[in-house]
């Protein structure tokens, strides 16, 4: 819940206060932690992302330890590092203030860049966490059911959707199905941001909701043990 509070209740706070009027299918995050965009409230949005992935990364620590060894070998060296350059990523992003007037680590764009590394290092990372939860029953195999539910769809569409953006620039697509698609959610950033948001939400709660309880069940059973005597 702390997550949850951290990043969607701080932006919506920014966005509550937005100057012109907030509308999630076309304006991006980023213009909510923008003190060009959002001058009297983009330190909020801006705390509260670099907040919310400050409490992915013992999160993430945890899920390590609640997975263990399982699954496969390169799937299990690439999503540790990619967890840690997502969230790290995430938090510089956040303090790293979009439309930035002067050069950040050598870039004009810094936050934009950041923000990218984040989203592809959490993606990456999640797909490779659905590879770690194996087991043919119990809440293992329940949890690589809903994380591929949850993760797949939404990364095949964001990277779907680069893919037809990148094409259309290069006029690879007739006109009238770029025309189409520009008329859609599916055509702006912000969608796809807001629908990556509430997937690493989910997969982190979907972890614990069952990972959780398994570990609790095993405290509590401990605990009820009979301690024996000398």
């Amino acid at each position: 819940m702390a997550l949850f509070g951290t990043y969607f209740g701080s932006l919506w706070l920014g966005a509550m206060h937005f100057p012109h009027g907030y509308d999630w299918r076309r304006d991006v995050i980023s213009n909510l932690l923008s003190p060009r965009d959002n001058p009297g409230w983009y330190w909020v949005a801006s705390a509260g992302v670099a907040l919310s992935g400050l409490c992915m990364l013992p999160l993430a620590a945890w899920l390590e330890v609640a997975l263990g060894d399982g699954g496969s070998k390169l799937a299990r060296w690439v999503r540790r590092p990619a967890f840690l350059v997502g969230m790290v990523c995430l938090i510089a992003s956040a303090l790293v203030v979009p439309q930035h007037v002067y050069m950040v680590i050598g870039m004009r764009h810094a936050h934009e860049a950041l923000a990218r590394v984040s989203a592809a290092g959490l993606g990456i990372g999640m797909l490779c966490a659905c590879r770690g939860a194996t087991g043919e029953t119990g809440r293992l195999a329940a949890l690589r059911i809903i994380w591929r539910v949850v993760t797949v769809p939404p990364v095949a569409g964001a990277a779907g959707s680069g893919l037809v953006l990148g094409l259309s620039h290069l006029h690879w697509m007739p006109q009238a199905a770029t025309a189409y698609l520009r008329a859609t959610v599916l055509w702006h950033l912000s969608f796809w941001e807001w629908v990556g948001s509430v997937t690493v939400f989910l997969f982190f709660l979907a972890a614990v909701g069952l990972l959780g309880r398994e570990e609790t069940a095993a405290t509590d059973s401990r605990d009820a043990a009979p301690q024996s005597r000398p």
